[in-house]
């Protein structure tokens, strides 16, 4: 809605697994409530044969068999600590995911570019 705050992070899964997807919503209530902010977790389950048809090189986006996860929070006050709660609870769930994850490695776990924060170049 026009005029709430919004904090969004991109993640990638090699895929669903239920021991992730129950330590996310375990954590997501008391999270939720401590915070002061709404937090959800959207798996973007898209078929994917289409973009894997394409090459590697014939793009900018990265490709791969992998989900798409978006982590985010939403609250509609002027509370500036609630930047840094959403900031950690989402950066909590990154963690429950990249601990998990077998198939992508963390040092290349970005998540869509779009959902996260510019990086500062060193």
């Amino acid at each position: 809605m026009h005029g709430n705050n919004y904090y969004l992070k991109g993640i990638f899964s090699s895929g669903l697994q239920v021991e992730v997807a129950e330590n996310l919503m375990s954590r997501l209530p008391e999270l939720s409530i401590s915070s002061g902010v709404n937090l959800y977790t959207v798996f973007e389950m898209f078929p994917t044969k289409r973009i894997l048809s394409v090459p590697n090189n014939a793009t900018a986006y990265i490709r791969g068999s992998r989900v798409n996860i978006l982590l985010a929070g939403a609250w509609t006050d002027k509370d500036a600590n609630k930047l840094d709660a959403v900031r950690s609870a989402t950066a909590e769930f990154s963690r429950i995911i990249v601990k998990s994850e077998k198939a992508i490695p963390e040092l290349v776990n970005t998540g869509y570019g779009n959902y996260g924060e510019p990086q500062e170049s060193s």
